[in-house]
């Protein structure tokens, strides 16, 4: 039977691995089950217990960088999570861009609507942020450095590269590749406001 002190022990252990709080429940919760199950079965002591608990998830625990565009450190059960919602938000991005891409090259008007509903709609993210206090200004400079925005920095750029390099088009704004790289920051930068709102992970804090 665990004491109060040894879960204290154990929740301490797990807080300077700095993970979310939905994955410090889970794994929290496994820890406590392994370590309980090594005391009543192997009959080991706590402090045997707890230490071969973590050795078993030294891997999963190991801290990494988050993202190759990002300086922060996470566990590496974190990272596997946060790459997968990362996949996920560039995937709902991409789709909207490349049928944004097709609004414009068949119709401007409608593009443009359609556009400028998705910055009303950023817009009104933001506001809720800085009148609820939910991001400060700062934090939200910040996020312009997140690595998915930074990708999509780099994507713009080679897309500007490839369209002075082969194509003759002297406006940009008749280029439909920019418009998708715009349409794809626009809406990552929506996602990741919406996903600040529920406090869910997504390099943020």
């Amino acid at each position: 039977m665990m004491t109060k002190e040894n879960l204290m022990e154990i929740e301490k252990y797990l807080k300077s691995k700095n993970l979310s709080s939905a994955v410090f429940a889970e794994v929290y919760d496994h820890f406590v089950m392994q370590i309980s199950e090594l005391i009543n079965k192997e009959e080991m002591s706590f402090t045997e217990a707890f230490l071969q608990t973590k050795v078993n998830w030294q891997n999963e625990l190991k801290m990494v960088k988050a993202d190759l565009f990002s300086f922060k450190r996470i566990a590496k059960i974190e990272k596997s999570i946060l790459q997968h919602r990362f996949r996920r938000m560039m995937m709902i991005s991409f789709v909207f861009s490349v049928i944004l891409g097709i609004l414009f090259y068949y119709n401007e008007n409608i593009y443009l609507c359609v556009q400028g509903v998705l910055i009303i709609i950023h817009l009104f993210f933001l506001m809720y942020h800085f009148i609820f206090r939910k991001m400060s200004f700062s934090e939200y400079q910040k996020m312009s450095f997140h690595p998915l925005l930074l990708r999509n920095l780099l994507l713009m750029l080679i897309i500007l590269a490839v369209n002075t390099m082969f194509f003759t088009t002297e406006n940009l704004w008749e280029f439909p590749l920019n418009h998708m790289a715009v349409t794809f920051a626009v809406i990552l930068q929506i996602q990741l406001l919406y996903f600040r709102v529920k406090k869910i992970n997504v390099l943020l804090s």
